[in-house]
């Protein structure tokens, strides 16, 4: 995508180089995601499993990024069971961070940043869908985490849209 970012005081235009990537623990894929910042301007990551307390590691991936993450852990219970699982997350270039604007969400399987540009603000989202198990309950996950996905495409007032991530869905799949 070839647009103008602002503030002017950034290089004129420039490519946006976006990129998608489910890492399945952030922790064991620390060089790969590092790679993926020297030749990408925001890299979307799915399933990066950390604890809420341990998100600001995602600052801490590529010196030249930033981040936005949510965790789909809760440790508001006394005994953590299992592995960490889920959470979505932005890195995006430090040099970008004064046109870039958090979109809030409670859903841990869609995080999003606004991009201010000379063409009007751009929303990028990134989402880890729900899995088909093919019962009801995965179905209205599935329907629940559209809805929020489209409310927050219409509270954001923005010229385009762009979802990456896990859809968890391919042709002849009953999500596709």
């Amino acid at each position: 995508m070839y647009v103008d970012i602002l503030p002017p005081k950034m290089a004129k235009s420039m490519d946006l180089r976006m990129c998608t990537f489910n890492c399945r623990s952030l922790k064991n894929c620390i060089p790969e995601i590092y790679r993926l910042c020297d030749s990408h301007d925001f890299v979307l990551i799915q399933e990066h499993w950390l604890l809420p307390t341990e998100l600001d590691l995602l600052n801490n991936v590529h010196p030249d990024f930033l981040s936005y993450g949510l965790s789909a852990v809760d440790i508001t219970i006394d005994i953590l069971i299992g592995r960490p699982y889920g959470g979505t997350a932005i890195l995006y270039r430090k040099s970008y961070a004064d046109c870039v604007n958090v979109i809030t969400s409670q859903e841990s399987r869609i995080c999003g940043i606004q991009i201010n540009t000379n063409l009007g603000p751009i929303l990028l989202i990134c989402v880890y869908m729900p899995t088909n198990y093919g019962d009801d309950s995965s179905l209205e996950s599935y329907i629940d985490c559209l809805g929020k996905l489209h409310a927050m495409m219409v509270e954001c007032d923005n010229i385009h849209t762009v979802i990456a991530g896990d859809f968890n869905c391919g042709p002849g799949s009953r999500f596709f």
